[in-house]
């Protein structure tokens, strides 16, 4: 016949997962329920030279397509025309000339 547990064995054996030298294992911190805020980073005021600032990439593709459109209306002009042009393009679409 097996033999009954007793009350005290079921309050000392851990049902949680505790250790079983008795030691209860120490529960894990709680988070914030509340998101972090996160940092802002703060703008500085561009100067004029940096707004004014248009990539070469940028010229780059515009003045290739301007070379297209050159090639295929039979337009004379060369590569420093186009770059020029490009660049007084991307400048005026920016509000400066």
């Amino acid at each position: 016949m097996p033999k009954k547990e007793k009350a005290s064995d079921k309050q000392k054996a851990p049902s949680d997962g505790a250790a079983l030298n008795g030691n209860a294992a120490k529960p894990a911190p709680k988070r914030a329920s509340s998101p972090r805020k996160k940092a802002t980073t703060r703008k500085t005021p561009a100067t004029k030279e940096e707004k004014s600032r248009v990539s070469d990439e940028a010229i780059r593709i515009r003045a290739y397509f301007i070379s297209e459109q050159r090639e295929r209306l039979s337009i004379p002009g060369d590569a420093n025309s186009d770059w020029i042009e490009a660049r007084r393009q991307l400048l005026a679409e920016l509000g400066e000339s």
